[in-house]
């Protein structure tokens, strides 16, 4: 007899381990920079530079970027650059030296105040997660070929497997003329370049990404005046990336952040700085997960022969679901006491944060907030501001069938935002926030890891009868009854004219060995 069998390949958390660093230094204005009046806008990046393994610990080395817009005692607007660097020794339970520590950073707060026109304080806080993936086989009994009379029996196990998993990357460089109407560039003071709206669809051999592409362009214009302009893009893109073994049926799993994003002022044909190039590399982490039915062998019997299962427990992952949800948030909001004046809102930028989820019945509870950040231009002595509002939000995302054992990620986006001035100190946000879902939950199945063949135990046999009229009871079936006397399926079927292996109570089968 030879069993087949069928290798399925997985994926699991091996150990994850979390920390906060909080950093807090001092910054002096550097000296080719003008003084400082006021900041206006400050933005922070976390940069992991080396992550080193060790028995049970990972060391971490990395910097958070910073950059500062100010209004300078000149009135004009201001770029300070500046980065902090860390380095944090984590305990990690059972990661070993050579593992493939994967990190993932947040900036949780960021907070930069004036201490005098020359010097800032800087406090930050960081939170950082380390996992250690690591993949894995189960083999599955499909078939078992034989000479001897054998009865077998199989279960459809729904199984979920990873086909592809590598790190790619994403590369996009774009062009932006400037309007007619606005004056050639000087210098570009501030850029914010954003993705929304991304989504990964698995194709023959390729992976198509789409989503858009926000800009945000501050610079100083051309002229004796020096005009401060704004310009605001949008730019829908549908990428495809190459992707050998992909299949439309696979199922997308593919995280992302902006590994290098520059904007850079070109000439057009005319000689004038009237071009904006963009430069944007997103790093991919890819997993492609495929959903298979295998008839897997459960049981086996023989009837000449004693013929044995040799049992095992495997763990194998199963896609419980995949869905998603929107909800809506609105608020109108008043500039802080003391605030410039609003103009014109120039641009706005949102982040959502999930502080909370909790699993209810067929739904995961999500309390979170909303942060929303308005440049805008006010008065002409004042220039430009800055706005802030934390809007709270409640959401129950439906997710029939997850429970506590299952091991799911719910992914945050802002489908919508629109933020609109109602007067000069009053602000109408309105936003969607979408919330996807990808829930995959651990089993343990028995399959066979082996067949034993024996002669039959002679004593056993005796005393079976040749001829029994069996009367079932509730939870029999043929396959009980055929294993106990050494009987083929099919044999019972034929003297009993049956068309089904299920039996109630009370059926009498007769049974001829």
């Amino acid at each position: 007899m030879e069993l087949m069998k069928k290798t399925i390949h997985m994926d699991r958390i091996k150990c994850r381990a979390s920390t906060q660093i909080t950093l807090e230094d001092d910054r002096n204005v550097p000296d080719q920079k003008p003084d400082m009046e006021r900041i206006i806008l400050q933005r922070g990046k976390v940069v992991i530079e080396e992550i080193k393994p060790t028995e049970d610990h990972v060391n971490v080395k990395g910097k958070l970027e910073l950059w500062i817009l100010y209004r300078t005692e000149e009135g004009t607007v201001s770029r300070m650059d500046g980065q902090l660097p860390f380095e944090e020794q984590v305990y990690m339970d059972g990661v070993k030296s050579g593992d493939n520590v994967e990190a993932v950073s947040e900036l949780e707060d960021l907070s930069i105040d004036m201490i005098n026109s020359r010097k800032l304080s800087v406090r930050a806080l960081i939170s950082l997660t380390l996992s250690v993936e690591e993949l894995y086989d189960e083999e599955i009994a499909v078939e078992l070929y034989h000479d001897e009379p054998v009865e077998t029996r199989k279960n459809l196990l729904c199984l979920t497997e990873i086909a592809i998993l590598k790190k790619d990357i994403l590369r996009f460089k774009e062009e932006i003329e400037m309007p007619q109407s606005y004056p050639n560039i000087f210098e570009i003071i501030w850029e914010e370049i954003r993705i929304s709206g991304m989504t990964f669809e698995a194709l023959n051999e390729q992976i198509a990404a789409q989503g858009e592409i926000q800009v945000f362009i501050l610079y100083e214009g051309e002229g004796e005046e020096r005009p401060i302009k704004c310009l605001e893009k949008i730019i829908p893109f549908r990428e495809i990336i190459e992707c050998q073994g992909s299949r439309e049926t696979m199922i997308p799993d593919i995280s992302w952040h902006i590994s290098h994003s520059e904007a850079e002022a070109r000439s057009d044909f005319d000689g004038e700085e009237r071009v904006v190039c963009l430069d944007l590399v997103l790093d991919l982490d890819v997993k492609l997960y495929e959903e298979e039915q295998i008839e897997a062998l459960k049981d086996v019997y023989g009837v000449s022969k004693e013929v044995r299962a040799i049992g095992k427990q495997g763990m194998f992952s199963r896609l419980m679901l995949r869905t998603s949800g929107r909800t809506r948030v609105a608020e109108q909001v008043k500039l802080p006491a003391g605030a410039p004046d609003l103009t014109e809102i120039c641009h706005s930028s949102g982040e959502v944060s999930i502080d909370d989820r909790t699993l209810m019945e067929d739904g995961v509870e999500l309390t979170g907030t909303l942060t929303v950040e308005a440049i805008y231009l006010a008065n002409e002595e004042k220039g430009l501001a800055t706005f802030k509002s934390e809007l709270p939000f409640r959401y129950v995302l439906e997710t029939p069938g997850v429970s506590e054992a299952c091991n799911y990620d719910i992914t945050p986006v802002i489908e919508q935002l629109s933020v609109t001035a109602l007067s000069s100190a009053e602000i109408d946000i309105k936003a969607v926030l979408g919330f996807g879902l990808l829930g995959f939950c651990s089993t343990e199945e028995e399959t066979i890891a082996d067949i034993s063949i024996s002669e039959p135990d002679m004593d056993i046999l005796k005393d079976l009868p040749t001829i029994v009229v069996y009367i079932a009871k509730d939870g029999d079936d043929l396959w009980g009854l055929g294993k106990k006397y050494y009987v083929p399926l099919e044999q019972i079927r034929e003297i009993n004219h049956l068309s089904t292996d299920s039996l109630k109570a009370g059926d009498k089968i007769l049974i001829v060995r």
